[in-house]
């Protein structure tokens, strides 16, 4: 009886344990924190194809609880938004208007 308890016990705080562990980890992935650096990341990396300063120009605003994010790119004139998704790791950047000017 004693071990049947002590088992019982055992597994409740292993299960415990695991879904604090889950829990932790999503926390990390949905935070603005991570959101804002993967957008600096992205950033960096096209500053880094062209070298220019400046290119970029992110617009952000909020209707009745619902964000939008708009990205310019001035050196070609393509306007991207962002695409939210369930999980912001998996947000994209999606092309909604093309250049209105020949290069």
């Amino acid at each position: 009886m004693k071990q049947t308890i002590t088992g019982i016990i055992s597994g409740i705080l292993f299960t415990i344990m695991i879904f604090t562990v889950m829990g932790a980890a999503q926390t990390k992935d949905d935070s603005l924190k991570t959101i804002m650096n993967d957008l600096d990341t992205f950033v960096q990396d096209q500053l880094g194809k062209d070298k220019a300063a400046g290119r970029f120009q992110l617009q952000s605003f909020q209707i009745e609880r619902t964000h939008w994010h708009y990205m310019l790119d001035t050196a070609t004139g393509e306007l991207y938004r962002l695409e939210p998704s369930r999980s912001p790791g998996n947000a994209k950047w999606v092309l909604t208007a093309d250049a209105n000017f020949d290069e």
